[in-house]
């Protein structure tokens, strides 16, 4: 059996996860949350390097201000991709008011700017409001390409 690196969007903890695991039964090791909690992460520089380099799911960044109208407008359907994708792609959030050397590290110069990642690696990127649909589709290319 195949196992995954999931990092725990509770409290960060590294699981191992069998692959082929009942995805509404997946609890954290270590704080006992489920790590099938489809929330996207608010992330500090820290918990994004952390999500980046330990999960062996694919990871998509919504790179946003709250001053942005258009960031704003694509938070509900960012939330409603996130949800379809439970232990198949890890959706972030990082706020560039508060985390503005880390928006600068990824070269993120417009809003919002959305990123997927895959080990670590950029996959590609957005940087336009992106519909519920057009966020679901993305992830499920994410997710085939990973397999």
């Amino acid at each position: 059996m195949d196992t995954l690196k999931i990092v725990c969007p509770h409290c960060k903890a590294v699981n191992n996860v069998v692959n082929e695991v009942e995805k509404k039964e997946v609890l954290c090791s270590s704080c006992g949350e489920p790590l099938t909690d489809t929330t996207p992460v608010t992330c500090d520089a820290e918990t994004f390097k952390l999500h980046l380099a330990e999960n062996d799911i694919p990871v998509i960044v919504d790179f946003y201000s709250p001053d942005c109208g258009p960031c704003m407008e694509m938070a509900p359907d960012f939330e409603k991709a996130a949800a379809s994708c439970a232990l198949e792609v890890r959706f972030l959030k990082v706020n560039t008011l508060n985390d503005a050397p880390l928006a600068l590290q990824y070269g993120v110069n417009e809003l919002p700017t959305t990123i997927a990642f895959s080990r670590g690696m950029e996959m590609n990127r957005f940087t336009s409001k992106l519909s519920k649909d057009q966020l679901s589709m993305w992830a499920e290319s994410l997710i085939q390409m990973t397999l």
